[in-house]
């Protein structure tokens, strides 16, 4: 039988149930590129300009871009190549079927998130750790998706300790502090179609990241946006880089001297967009909380101790999967 593959993005107009309120949209007035956040050669020899630069971009806009990183660009070129394959191929009619309890959640179009409306984009979540164990209930087609995928996200754990490592540095916490606290807990990676009218509707809502520090590959294109001084900036798609953001966790250990901050996704009209974001997160039974070494009388706790588990549970960070992720991690 022929596969009908019909997609929910080929429209000439906005439907109603993607457009966002006049006051949650993205509207048409120009954007201007944040060229002051820090693109960081971490192939260079000199160690503390390194890192004064990872402090500087995670305390100023709670971002930073990363080059010269150690990973492959065939690894993030076959990735993305995944991904775009696993989205390309994949029905409406499929989609709707995708069981919730097989190891991996897929959210599409249909998802009302917010008063009835919808993101313009599909998506697909999974957990990641431990690797060896997660793979095996990840989606079978494209055929590659596992191996290819699989490689990525060990390439992604290397960068999060080396980047964890010099931060922990910068801070003044012991070494290996982030080693057995943290992993590469959860891929999401979404798909944003050519949009008609992309000032109607958005990718991602505003939200902040409830991770130590989120990965993010963009490719050549150009979607993500920060929150700068109450405006909102691009953040430029610079190729073979990875973006890095400050986690609301992060924030916490560093006792409020790094910032989490509220970020957004936002599609275009010209080309498909595809994104990777790896959350790198405590372990779920941690306790989060501002890091002894730099608390004193001058200086005292901003944050309160939680676990982990319940700071995700109580935040629903999520949304409505969060049950789900919960207990697949």
């Amino acid at each position: 039988m022929e596969k009908h593959n019909t997609k929910w993005f080929n429209v000439e107009c906005v439907p109603e149930c993607f457009t966002f309120p006049q006051e949650e949209r993205p509207g048409d007035a120009p954007i201007p590129i944040c060229t002051k956040i820090p693109v960081i050669d971490l192939g260079k020899s000199q160690k503390n300009e390194t890192i004064k630069q990872l402090l500087q971009g995670g305390q100023e806009f709670g971002f930073f871009q990363v080059i010269n990183h150690g990973i492959p660009e065939s690894v993030t070129a076959q990735t993305m190549s995944t991904f775009e394959e696993f989205f390309n191929n994949m029905t409406d009619e499929e989609k709707v079927n995708v069981p919730t309890r097989k190891g991996w959640i897929f959210t599409g179009s249909e998802e009302e998130v917010k008063n009835g409306v919808r993101l313009w984009r599909d998506n697909i979540k999974h957990p990641c750790h431990p690797l060896e164990k997660r793979m095996q209930s990840w989606p079978d087609i494209p055929a590659t998706y596992k191996e290819v995928v699989g490689r990525y996200v060990a390439e992604i754990r290397k960068l999060s300790l080396t980047i964890l490592e010099l931060i922990g540095q910068g801070l003044g916490i012991e070494s290996g502090y982030f080693d057995e606290q943290s992993e590469v807990q959860l891929l999401s990676a979404n798909n944003y179609p050519p949009c008609p009218d992309p000032s109607l509707t958005l990718g991602i809502l505003k939200h902040f990241d409830p991770s130590l520090i989120t990965i993010i590959y963009q490719g050549n294109v150009s979607g993500l946006q920060v929150l700068v001084d109450g405006k909102w900036m691009w953040v430029e798609a610079v190729p073979n880089a990875f973006v890095v953001n400050i986690g609301n966790q992060l924030e916490i250990i560093s006792n409020g001297m790094l910032r989490s901050v509220m970020h957004r996704a936002v599609t275009n009209s010209k080309e498909a967009r595809t994104s990777i974001a790896l959350f790198v997160n405590p372990t779920p039974n941690s306790i989060v909380e501002p890091a002894k070494v730099l608390l004193n009388d001058s200086s005292p706790p901003l944050y309160k101790s939680i676990l982990y588990k319940d700071f995700i549970n109580a935040s629903k960070a999520f949304g409505a999967h969060t049950d789900v992720i919960q207990n697949d991690t």
